[in-house]
């Protein structure tokens, strides 16, 4: 939507007087006949009338919509906001946004430029450079910060190619790259650190925890006491005494394979390759859609 190499040598007019309406009209309608056209068609008529102000003033409306599209789209969302008055000025402005207003894709230009300027409004505001407007491929009109945190494998994918993007300086694909980079790096400067337990503490654990509980004393139950006294009658009363008290006998502790044995008896999984990760994403670069007003987003405050 940049200017053409036409407009940037086309020689600025000094701003005289703006001529009226009719004055302009009769103008178009001669140019219109004089090259063959329908001088009836109101919408050829428009189209060439001549601009009546700003830096292009002179040339027509056609012409200025070929070569400065974002400067037209720009005219268009601010006369969009003005009341027409009884003035040259005011009627070559209105005269304009008439012939615009007739184009399918001005109306939607103009749409996606407020809503680029009320992104950027909120970047400023913020300080959140996220908040400013994605200007290319699919993702394009999407704040950079939704298309970011987005779950979806294609703007996952996409914020993973621009990691390693060669963006051009002062582009929005720079902007975005840039976004993400900060991002990324918050994200690793905010993960929780894990601290490693002593190895006396986890060595105090793991003894306790290998310690079999069979080997720990049990009392008799009443069925054991009366298995005692039944298979004592040919004891002594202190032989019988001392069964009684004494703890009973551990039970033996299981025998546990050692791990290796135990792998060696386990069908391991493997895997004979994996897809590197970074050819998911291969497309080339989008060509990046600068307006008129991407200049503004070097004003935006730096992050620190």
């Amino acid at each position: 939507m940049g200017p053409t190499e036409e407009a940037n040598r086309s020689t600025v007019v000094v701003a005289g007087r703006a001529r009226r309406k009719e004055e302009v009209l009769a103008e178009a309608t001669a140019f219109v006949r004089q090259n063959g056209g329908d001088p009836g068609d109101q919408f050829l008529v428009l189209a060439h009338c001549k601009i009546q102000f700003g830096k292009h003033q002179n040339q027509r409306f056609r012409w200025l919509l070929e070569n400065s599209l974002g400067y037209a789209v720009y005219l268009v969302s601010s006369i969009m906001g003005e009341e027409e008055r009884d003035n040259p000025l005011s009627a070559s402005k209105h005269l304009f946004l008439r012939y615009t207003s007739q184009i399918r894709e001005i109306g939607e230009a103009v749409e996606v430029y407020r809503k680029k300027q009320a992104l950027l409004q909120e970047a400023q505001r913020s300080g959140d450079s996220g908040c400013l407007m994605v200007e290319f491929g699919d993702f394009k009109g999407r704040s950079m910060k939704e298309v970011y945190e987005d779950p979806g494998k294609e703007a996952q994918a996409l914020v993973t190619y621009l990691k390693t993007a060669k963006a051009r300086p002062n582009t929005n694909m720079a902007l975005f790259k840039d976004y993400v980079l900060k991002r990324q790096a918050s994200a690793v400067a905010h993960l929780p650190t894990v601290t490693a337990p002593s190895s006396s503490s986890s060595s105090s654990s793991s003894s306790a925890a290998a310690r079999p509980a069979a080997t720990q004393s049990r009392p008799l139950t009443a069925a054991g006491v009366n298995a005692l006294l039944a298979r004592g009658k040919h004891l002594s009363p202190s032989q019988l005494a001392r069964k009684i008290v004494s703890p009973a006998k551990p039970s033996p502790v299981p025998r546990v394979p050692s791990p290796s044995t135990s792998a060696a008896r386990r069908q391991l999984f493997t895997c004979d390759a994996v897809a590197a990760a970074g050819d998911f994403f291969k497309e080339q670069d989008d060509q990046e859609m600068v307006t008129v007003a991407s200049q503004a987003e070097e004003k935006l405050p730096q992050e620190n």
